[in-house]
C-alpha cells in the first residue's frame, strides 16, 4: 500500500467513523469543525494507527535507499563548490524520514511533547529540503551538464511543489494560531485542510524522483552490496 492511499483512507475512515470526537478540541463541541487533522486521522484510533505506522515503516528502506541515489545524482551535475549543499540535503532528508516515523509512532494523544517537536523538525527539515533542492537544481549545476526533458519537467515540478507548499503552511499556521486565540468554528477545518495540502504537496514533490533518477539502475552484486551506476 502507498503512502498516499494510506493517507487517503486514514482520512476518510476517521470522517466517516470517528468525525465528531476527532473534531473536537479544547474550544469544545460547541465550535462546529469538519476535518480531523492529520495527527489525529492517523494516530487516535487504532485501525488506522497501525496501518499508517506499518506503512511509514516499510517505506523507509526504500526512502533510505532513495537518499543514496540522489547523493550521487548531485555529486555529478551539480558544481564542486556546493557540494557541501548536497551533504546538507542528505541529512535533511535523513532527518524528515526520522522525523515522521517518531512522530507517527508516538501520537499527539499519548507522547504529545514528543509528537510536537518532531513534527516542528519533520517541517523544518521538508520545507529546507524542498527549498534548497529546487535552487540548487536550477541555479547549481555545473555548466558543463544539460538538462534532459524528464529534468526540465521534474525541476518545474519541484518549483510549483515548494511554492504551494510553503503558502500552506503559512496559511495553515494562520488558522491554527487563529482557532487557538478565538475559537471560531470552521477555522480548525481550514488549518486541517491546509495541512492535507502540504503533506501531498510533499508527496508530490518526492514523487518527482521517478524523473530526476530515471537513467539510474541500482544494482545488487554478489555480495549483496548496493550499487548505482
Amino acid at each position: 500500500m502507498s503512502v498516499l492511499t494510506t493517507f487517503v483512507f486514514c482520512v476518510l475512515w476517521t470522517i466517516f467513523f470517528n468525525l465528531e470526537d476527532a473534531t473536537s478540541t479544547h474550544c469544545g463541541y460547541r465550535v462546529k469543525n469538519y476535518l480531523p487533522t492529520i495527527s489525529t486521522a492517523v494516530g487516535n484510533y487504532p485501525v488506522q494507527r497501525f496501518i499508517w505506522t506499518s506503512v511509514i515503516i516499510a517505506h523507509t528502506p526504500i526512502r533510505l535507499i532513495v537518499i543514496g541515489i540522489y547523493y550521487q545524482y548531485y555529486t555529478n551535475i551539480i558544481k564542486p563548490s556546493l557540494y557541501w549543499c548536497v551533504v546538507l540535503l542528505r541529512f535533511l532528508s535523513t532527518a524528515e524520514i526520522c522525523s515522521l516515523i517518531v512522530l507517527s509512532i508516538f501520537t499527539s494523544s499519548n507522547y504529545y511533547s514528543i509528537h510536537e517537536k518532531s513534527f516542528g523538525c519533520f517541517i523544518c527539515s521538508s520545507e529546507l529540503n524542498m527549498l534548497i533542492s529546487s535552487i540548487l537544481l536550477k541555479e547549481g549545476r555545473m555548466t558543463k551538464t544539460v538538462m534532459t526533458k524528464l529534468e526540465v519537467h521534474s525541476l518545474k515540478c519541484k518549483i510549483y511543489c515548494t511554492i504551494f507548499n510553503m503558502i500552506s503552511f503559512t496559511i495553515a499556521g494562520y488558522c491554527f494560531l487563529r482557532h487557538n486565540a478565538y475559537c471560531e468554528s470552521g477555522v480548525y477545518s481550514v488549518f486541517a485542510l491546509f495541512e492535507y495540502f502540504i503533506v501531498l504537496s510533499n508527496m508530490a514533490f518526492h514523487l518527482t524522483a521517478v524523473w530526476d533518477l530515471a537513467s539510474i539502475s541500482l544494482v545488487v552484486d554478489d555480495n549483496l552490496n548496493l550499487k548505482y551506476r
